[in-house]
């Protein structure tokens, strides 16, 4: 370390509580995820059925529960007897950041993620069918290895949302008209893990841990934010039935807004703390061999900046979803094409509020986050072939913009426009059982980000010019298996 200022006598210096804490809980707010087959933290992986038809199932869903997500409306229109659906994606997200001054390449290190998908829908002899969904349209996870420079910013974030949905379907016009829908409940669960920087730290009034030689970069402490919400919304569909071959089917899925009161807040000591050794003559006019753990351990405890028991609360609304296609019938063979649109403009500033600490001492200041997202664009096309006892082959393709402006291209989630190719197929296993199994690969060109927080009052293209610092790339594969059955 450079130690440039003179030797004085020493004590533990009181860090401020870390206004770097106060954007944690922002943070894993848009974090969750790089998705595999939606924009920002969104999920489509409901069904695989829909997956092998590359997403393009609301004019002419599939013959499954998985309906109730893709079309309310159109399970109506199902073979009547009871329909049962149980599956599960497993994605696989690979990501890698790689700087402009040094060329230095970190590759991110995410967990594979298994989003399940629950559902049944029951047809009578008239003309209603009701059903119960349990899906995941927000989720997956963001991780960084330990030595990932953009760690400050986020090491790890997670968000899970799950939506349970009853529904009510009925056909208006039986053979040509179909309407329905039903309530969702989602409950959310939101985690970030980041490293502290020392240097950005307040060691005296006035005065930061930088001004006293101590490196950008130097990790002292590791913070995690957790905290849980519920949320209430609709999800309607309708399908009409233009000609003999030709299907006309829109769905919309209402914004859920979850409130996430009293999150944990939790700071631990880094174990590279103990590697940062002071010198003799050392600016803060500590013992000879005193480490950076030594030195700030006092504030994990008692009134400490960082002791135990704080909390924080924040609002996130999960973006509606707009889908609208046709769909052309013969027979043996199902073509789609269809427009889908999330409005992720509801994502356009995030309030974070730090709660009265247990201790007494102040909370850190309450901050609303800028986060500017637009409504994302997406084209998708499926297609799928029948052939005799029931085996069918699908595909699809799908191309969706991001909705992340270039000033919020982050470790959090740098999100980019992605190109969606699928493959699936049907495979029946008796009279009443069919396994769907599909593969969906996504690909980008990547995009320009940066590591770092944006400083308050600098505007988007003074941040894009100043701060992005690196490209970052992405790619995913994900593997769909899901079991059906009619009775």
């Amino acid at each position: 370390m450079r130690h440039q200022v003179p030797a004085r006598r020493w004590a533990a210096p009181p860090l401020a509580a870390p206004a770097c804490a106060a954007l944690l809980l922002g943070g894993s707010a848009v974090a969750a995820p790089r998705a595999a087959g939606a924009q920002g933290f969104g999920l489509n992986e409901i069904g695989s059925c829909a997956v092998g038809r590359g997403f393009a199932v609301t004019s002419t869903p599939c013959d499954d529960a998985s309906v109730l997500y893709w079309n309310p409306g159109a399970a109506a229109t199902q073979a009547r007897g009871l329909a049962v659906h149980v599956g599960a994606s497993a994605i696989q997200v690979r990501g890698r950041f790689t700087a402009d001054y040094t060329g230095r390449t970190d590759d991110a290190d995410v967990p594979v993620e298994l989003p399940p998908f629950v559902g049944v829908n029951w047809k009578g002899r008239g003309r209603v069918a009701l059903g119960l969904a349990a899906y995941v349209p927000y989720g997956l996870t963001s991780r960084w290895r330990d030595d990932f420079p953009g760690r400050f910013t986020a090491q790890r974030a997670s968000l899970r949302s799950v939506y349970v949905q009853p529904n009510v379907a009925v056909e208006l016009v039986p053979g040509r008209l179909s309407v329905g829908g039903g309530p969702v409940v989602g409950s959310s669960r939101l985690e970030l893990v980041q490293a502290l920087d020392v240097s950005t730290q307040t060691a005296a009034p006035g005065v930061t841990f930088a001004q006293l030689g101590f490196a950008p970069g130097t990790e002292f402490a590791r913070a995690r934010i957790a905290g849980s919400g519920t949320g209430i919304g609709f999800n309607l569909g309708a399908q009409a039935r233009l000609a003999d071959w030709l299907q006309l089917g829109a769905r919309y899925l209402s914004p859920v807004t979850f409130d996430y009161d009293g999150g944990e807040a939790t700071f631990t000591p880094s174990p590279l703390a103990a590697g940062y050794v002071l010198r003799e003559g050392n600016p803060l006019g500590a013992p000879p061999g005193t480490t950076l753990a030594r030195l700030t351990e006092g504030q994990f405890a008692g009134a400490g900046a960082l002791a135990p028991g704080q909390t924080a609360s924040t609002t996130i609304t999960h973006p509606a979803q707009l889908q609208v296609g046709l769909g052309f019938e013969t027979d043996a063979t199902t073509l789609a094409v269809e427009y889908a649109a999330v409005l992720w403009r509801s994502f356009d500033a995030l309030p974070v509020t730090f709660d009265r600490r247990p201790n007494g001492n102040p909370s850190p200041p309450s901050r609303v986050l800028a986060e500017e997202y637009e409504t994302s664009h997406g084209l998708r096309v499926g297609a799928e072939h029948r052939y005799r006892g029931g085996l069918a082959a699908r595909a699809g393709f799908g191309y969706a913009t991001s909705p992340a402006p270039d000033q919020t291209v982050t470790p959090l989630l740098p999100d980019m426009d992605r190109y969606n190719f699928s493959v699936g197929a049907a495979i029946p296993l008796g009279a009443r059982l069919t396994l769907d199994a599909a593969y969906l690969r996504v690909e980008t060109e990547g995009r320009r980000g940066r590591l770092g927080e944006r400083p308050d009052g600098l505007s988007a293209a003074e941040t894009v010019r100043q701060l992005n610092d690196g490209w970052f790339a992405l790619d995913a594969n994900v593997v769909s298996l899901s079991l059906k059955a009619r009775f």
